[in-house]
């Protein structure tokens, strides 16, 4: 891009947040392409703000007293400041962190110009989304949604620093941690803070237990996020907010408390998660939450420790099989089966005993990571994802040629019983239902509606709208 004014509008400041860490980058990186660049961090200003939002309102008005910028960045949060607009900007980009933030404010708007993420994963969940068809009108929430989603490479910390960016503040390693390791402890970790489906970790930490109980081997205890070891220990107590009864039977069985089992932490600076990372033996990120990119499961191959999941989001693409995270997701899991997750335990029983696997597999995970996320390649890919505003549009493609494919929101589809696992939600599809599914896989609308009543449509549509079947070009390819 030649040298042009551009507006940064984001909700986490540059480096103190995983994604700051992004946002940083972005910030440097325009900076040295020669812009001048406006920034604008945070969408509530402050507790005061909050309820009765003057200095928002005094924001706004520096805000639109300015001349419209060449080029308008937000992040998904930072769409709350202020939405896209030509009065703001000429153009507009939306980057994401994830999806939990302005969602009206950039599904189907006109004023964008380009969605980019630092996922391939991201980017087709993105793409689904803008393009969720509307079979009765024959016609997607956002027909140019296909052309206007690019994605790029992460820089990570890690792979800069050995001991990270020191910018991003936090706590050090508790001595809990160090007394738990003399006294012959295994560690793992689960630091994801209000992202861990705790049904299934408590379920796996406890497998891990009484297996390793019944071989008169040590106690396997998790280190998690402090904020989340208050929810569940409260909720050992008091029954709620978590239903963790079945757990709780089970740790009194065996002389437990939830103490005994997880040893809590405060959100730590990058050296000391770092060290944490090569102190444990095993992480777990088996979580209801999406995962748009996956900082810490990345952050912990890199450092030598093994990371098992449930694959949600982009912990099933992040690395290539056989690099240190393993995905164990089955369709019992998902529905809850409490007996399923011994498989997960005996991996993990397995890998503590004898290293030599999953420290190959650590190690090709931490030659890829270095490979693919260091600062050279966010910035090659970057600028590259920017250049797509210049790049020419093809002409909308005629509805009925798209062709209907399984979402990428899906990870499981049990064909004999309907069960679906999805990042959207966990489903049973009726035998219509599915009948249908398998009839339309493969082929364009033009030749799916060509044959189907009415109610067959209804049905079509419903697995469009709840994330089962979604619409590509012909030809396209995801690379996932």
């Amino acid at each position: 891009m030649t040298q042009q004014r551009v507006n940064l509008f984001t909700e986490s400041e540059p480096f103190r947040t995983a994604g700051g860490v992004i946002n940083g980058l972005i910030l440097e990186d325009l900076k040295e392409q020669g812009h001048e660049v406006t920034t604008h961090f945070k969408s509530r200003l402050g507790p005061a703000d909050t309820p009765m939002p003057v200095a928002t309102a005094d924001r706004l008005r520096r805000i639109l007293a300015e001349p419209p910028a060449d080029l308008a960045i937000f992040c998904d949060m930072g769409l709350w400041i202020h939405p896209p607009s030509q009065r703001i900007a000429r153009r507009s980009v939306v980057l994401f962190h994830g999806l939990v933030g302005g969602q009206s404010l950039w599904l189907g708007n006109p004023a964008v110009d380009l969605y980019t993420a630092y996922s391939p994963y991201m980017r087709e969940a993105l793409i689904s989304l803008l393009t969720l068809p509307d079979v009765k009108r024959r016609t997607c929430l956002d027909p140019s949604g296909f052309d206007k989603v690019v994605d790029f490479h992460a820089g990570l910390p890690c792979v800069a620093s050995a001991t990270g960016d020191a910018r991003m503040q936090g706590a050090q390693i508790p001595p809990q941690v160090q007394e738990a390791l003399d006294a012959g402890d295994v560690l793992g970790h689960a630091l994801q803070p209000r992202k861990p489906d705790w049904y299934a970790v408590l379920n796996i930490l406890l497998h891990l237990n009484m297996q390793s109980r019944e071989a008169n081997g040590p106690r396997y205890r998790l280190i998690v996020d402090a904020e989340d070891f208050a929810l569940i220990d409260y909720s050992y107590a008091h029954g709620f907010p978590y239903d963790v009864s079945a757990a709780r039977s089970m740790l009194d069985a065996m002389g437990f408390k939830i103490s005994d089992l997880l040893i809590p932490v405060r959100f730590l600076n990058q050296a000391a998660l770092f060290k944490l990372f090569e102190l444990t033996k095993f992480g777990l990120s088996f979580n209801i939450y999406p995962e748009p990119f996956g900082f810490y499961p990345l952050e912990s191959v890199y450092q030598g420790c093994p990371v098992y999941t449930n694959g949600i989001g982009n912990n099933r693409f992040s690395v290539p099989p056989g690099h240190g995270i393993r995905v164990f997701d089955n369709v019992d899991m998902a529905f809850g089966d409490p007996f399923s997750f011994q498989e997960v335990a005996n991996a993990i029983l397995e890998d503590v005993r004898s290293r030599e696997r999953v420290t190959q597999e650590c190690a090709r995970g931490r030659e890829y990571l270095a490979r693919n996320y260091d600062r050279a390649s966010f910035t090659r890919t970057w600028r590259k994802a920017l250049a797509h505003l210049d790049a020419p549009r093809p002409a909308p493609r005629p509805f009925e040629s798209l062709v209907v494919k399984q979402s990428p929101l899906v990870r499981r589809l049990e064909e004999g019983t309907g069960r679906v696992v999805s990042d959207f939600e966990r489903q049973t599809l009726e035998p219509r239902e599915l009948a249908i599914l398998k009839a339309s896989l493969d082929r364009s609308m033009g030749q799916v509606l060509s044959d189907m009543n009415e109610a067959d449509q209804a049905l079509l549509q419903g697995l469009f709208s709840r994330g089962v079947l979604t619409l590509r070009p012909e030809g396209y390819a995801s690379g996932l």
